[in-house]
């Protein structure tokens, strides 16, 4: 009888003891096995396994489970599935032994945090450690160091209705991102702790609408430029209305600096040169956050703006509601009407586009436009202009038609580093090289222009950039500045400098990010912080001038010769 009442009293304290795992939780834990098993394992990075349909196998058979103790036993049955006796691959210590080796992405702490078993973690570690790695998901290339992920072809059948594939989504992102993506360290959340809130959304995205923004805040949370990439969902629902005029964001308001289509504009009582200050109630940097800040990626806010500038007064509906303030500084209320479509008719512009590639703007100075010029009229304006007090170069765009060497034949006395680079680690996850050698460098090498030359342009090299300078635009610029009489003017440019990388997700969506990390030669990055900037240019909404910029070049550069005389 006694042995019956200790069997009665320990069963049910048995049962309590389990501890409990939320479903956050349960799936944070799936997520980051299933991915360090696909990027780390000997046979699965070699694409022995269909992954993605192992997740979706495995997901469905942990559906009901709520204690940590079993969710173990399946995690500690699903590694020991790929470790057969029998496996072709076996793992191997990695061994590099380098002062280039770049470390700030290396993060497995999550494998001691979480409440595994002794022997799981014991693998998981194991396989952290592993230097038989394949390229099946990710490969190098030798030539450009850029990781690869061309056996991404997305999911037979994909259905985001499906819990199970949206999670496969999610994993398949942010472990791309965990283990490949070098600029990762500079997000503003670390990303272990992003798959918190990330799963929470995916998890609940009953409807295509949820399911869609979801992947915008997962995007949005990577804080890189480049990743701009959205679904057609973005423009064809969200912001599918938009105004028959244009704006320009201008410290905390909106400048209408275009008119579009004028009878539209008119019959929304809408002018040039109008100061929107409100949209539906809310301030410009109140409305930004509130509807923008979460759903797109940008290395800088000030990059945002430049994105917002054909955003921020689009809708899913075809009108807001807006406050603004006329020539003669009185403020009125508009419910401003939105279209999807309308005919181009009357157009107007406060400030029309420098359509020349060059020009004199005085007599010993000369302005060029790096837009579309070619490599033989760049070299033939130096030519002629190499006695003047000054060039202004314009930045503020992406030069299509030029090379460095183009600059390196005008602007440098002799050969200068101007930027190092940090690339992914070939078969080895979370890893990087920096500063990275770069390739072909017995060729030529990229990262350093200039050549002894005594005739190189001598006057002020004025360089313009602004939040439009942004890729190649800011590796331009990166060379330019190595040159020993540039000054730089203006503001806070794209931050997002080197190639992009791009994957296709399950849901066959491609998406887009900065694959190397660029700093300027004495450590400085540039990855979201864009280019150095010796002058900001603040402009004033009010008094507008479109020729603010070439003005104060001109200026910086008449000083200068005073100075020097």
């Amino acid at each position: 009888m006694l042995k019956k009442a200790i069997i009665l009293f320990l069963f049910p304290f048995v049962i309590y003891s389990q501890t409990k795992v939320s479903q956050t939780e349960k799936y944070k834990q799936i997520g980051l096995v299933w991915g360090l098993l696909k990027y780390h394992h000997p046979d699965i990075s070699r694409g022995m396994y269909n992954w993605d349909l192992e997740l979706i196998s495995f997901l469905d058979s942990i559906n009901h489970i709520e204690e940590q103790e079993k969710l173990n036993t399946k995690l500690n049955s699903f590694i020991s599935k790929y470790n057969k006796a029998t496996t072709k691959h076996k793992t191997i210590s990695l061994k590099i032994d380098s002062e280039k080796i770049f470390r700030k992405n290396f993060n497995y702490d999550w494998i001691d945090e979480f409440a595994f078993t002794p022997e799981i973690k014991s693998k998981l570690t194991k396989l952290k450690n592993n230097g038989n790695i394949g390229d099946y998901y990710a490969s190098s290339s030798k030539l450009t160091k850029m990781i690869s992920f061309s056996n991404e072809k997305g999911f037979p059948n994909f259905n985001a209705k499906l819990k199970n594939h949206r999670l496969l989504e999610l994993y398949s992102y942010w472990n791309i991102i965990q283990y490949w993506n070098v600029n990762k360290y500079l997000t503003d959340i670390n990303w272990v702790d992003a798959l918190d809130e990330l799963i929470k959304n995916f998890v609940n995205a009953n409807t295509i609408e949820e399911y869609e923004i979801s992947k915008l805040n997962m995007f949005a949370l990577l804080n890189d430029s480049h990743s701009y990439k959205t679904s057609t969902y973005f423009y064809e629902s969200l912001f599918k209305y938009s105004p028959a005029f244009g704006i320009k964001i201008i410290n905390d308001s909106l400048l209408v600096t275009s008119i579009y289509n004028k009878t539209l504009a008119e019959n929304n009582n809408i002018n040039l040169g109008e100061i929107i200050v409100k949209i539906n109630n809310q301030n410009i940097p109140d409305y930004i956050k509130t509807n923008f800040s979460n759903l797109i990626s940008v290395s800088n806010e000030t990059y945002l703006k430049h994105r917002l500038n054909r955003l921020i007064l689009r809708n899913s509906s075809d009108s807001l509601k807006v406050h603004s303030l006329d020539k003669n500084g009185n403020l009125k209320e508009t419910k401003l009407k939105l279209f999807k479509s309308f005919k181009i008719d009357g157009y107007k512009t406060l400030a029309k586009p420098e359509k020349t590639n060059w020009k004199k703007v005085s007599s010993k100075i000369t302005y060029i436009n790096l837009a579309n010029i070619n490599s033989k009229e760049f070299s033939k304006v130096f030519k002629e202009n190499e006695n003047d007090d000054g060039i202004i170069l314009d930045l503020r765009n992406y030069p299509r038609n030029l090379k460095l060497k183009d600059f390196s034949k005008h602007l440098f006395p002799e050969k200068k580093e101007f930027i190092k680079i940090l690339t992914p680690l070939d078969k080895a996850p979370s890893l990087g090289e920096y500063p990275a050698s770069a390739p072909l460098k017995f060729i030529s090498n990229p990262f350093e222009i200039g050549k002894r030359n005594s005739n190189y342009f001598k006057g002020k090299i004025i360089l313009l950039v602004n939040r439009q300078t942004g890729s190649m635009a800011e590796y331009f610029g990166m060379a330019i500045q190595q040159s020993p009489n540039c000054i730089t003017i203006g503001e806070q440019t794209m931050g997002a400098v080197m190639n992009i990388t791009s994957a296709i997700l399950p849901d066959k969506q491609e998406f887009y990010f900065t694959g190397i990390g660029a700093f300027y030669p004495n450590g400085d990055m540039v990855q979201r912080k864009g280019l150095y900037i010796d002058y900001y240019i603040k402009e004033s909404i009010k008094n507008y001038d479109s020729k603010l910029y070439i003005d104060k070049a001109i200026k910086i550069i008449k000083e200068n010769k005073h100075l020097q005389n």
